[in-house]
């Protein structure tokens, strides 16, 4: 079977993750580079990034639950925010000034 990479997870944390969510919908997948987090203090960050791999007819349905999974993401770290009415920049819920114009 042909595979392709269709994501670069952050760390093995993050790409067991995501390999656990396409097994729900029943999409192998595979990871490359997971073992190289041994050496975090002496390797750059980008080269902890792990590599998932799908098998190319299941491209389309694996991006879309992974775009799902990055927006649900981006959803629950902007709850609790406030927006500065003056600069707009988003502020922590427990902050009761902006951080950024005071």
């Amino acid at each position: 079977m042909n595979y392709q990479i269709i994501y670069k997870a952050a760390n093995s944390y993050e790409a067991h993750f995501i390999k656990g969510l396409l097994e729900r919908y029943s999409i192998e997948s595979k990871l490359l580079g997971g073992n190289l987090s041994v050496g975090i203090g002496e390797l750059p960050i980008d080269v902890l990034q792990v590599d998932i791999l799908v098998p190319k007819n299941q491209i389309e349905k694996s991006r879309n639950i992974i775009s799902d999974y990055e927006n649900n993401l981006l959803s629950n770290k902007n709850k609790g925010n406030w927006a500065c009415p003056s600069c707009k920049e988003m502020n922590p819920l427990s902050f009761e000034i902006c951080w950024n114009c005071k």
